[in-house]
């Protein structure tokens, strides 16, 4: 099915946004772990600057200058997250391109399976701010998968 593969059809496109999905992926990934530290990633300890000090009690930098333990959990967290995401990143792009692009219907399981449970886990992950009456705005959304890069 290779030569048949067309990027301006729907499994072209779909294979587009996989790939797009895993390089978000790894870009996030690459550059959690050399840029939590600096500037806005001091700013936040998961959503946001503001959702954060509405839901903690206290602005994310003051929190974690005041508490070292809270600092190292939160740099180890991020560490396994990172390569997580990276892992996830190098897998969806492979599975787009080795499974889904060849026409392969285990890959578009895979792809939107795994797609599923990371929109799930997310939505488990954000339940409390919610169920706190916090509101989780697009700019949340935006800087949760920029928390990164500083």
């Amino acid at each position: 099915m290779g030569e048949s593969f067309r990027w301006l059809s729907p499994l072209g496109a779909s294979v587009g946004l996989f790939l797009a999905i895993g390089l978000l992926w790894l870009l996030i990934g690459a550059l959690t772990v050399p840029f939590h530290n600096r500037a806005t990633g001091t700013e936040m300890i998961f959503v946001s600057h503001s959702t954060d000090r509405e839901y903690f009690g206290a602005s994310p930098s003051e929190l974690l200058s005041a508490d070292p333990a809270l600092s190292k959990l939160r740099t180890l967290l991020l560490t396994v997250i990172a390569g997580f995401l990276l892992l996830a990143g190098i897998l969806c792009l492979s599975v787009a391109w080795f499974g889904l692009k060849q026409g392969e219907l285990w890959a578009l399981v895979s792809l939107a399976s795994g797609g599923l449970v990371a929109i799930a886990f997310w939505a488990l992950a954000l339940l409390p701010y919610f169920r706190s009456g916090i509101p989780v705005t697009i700019g949340d959304a935006i800087l949760l998968g920029w928390m990164g890069l500083g």
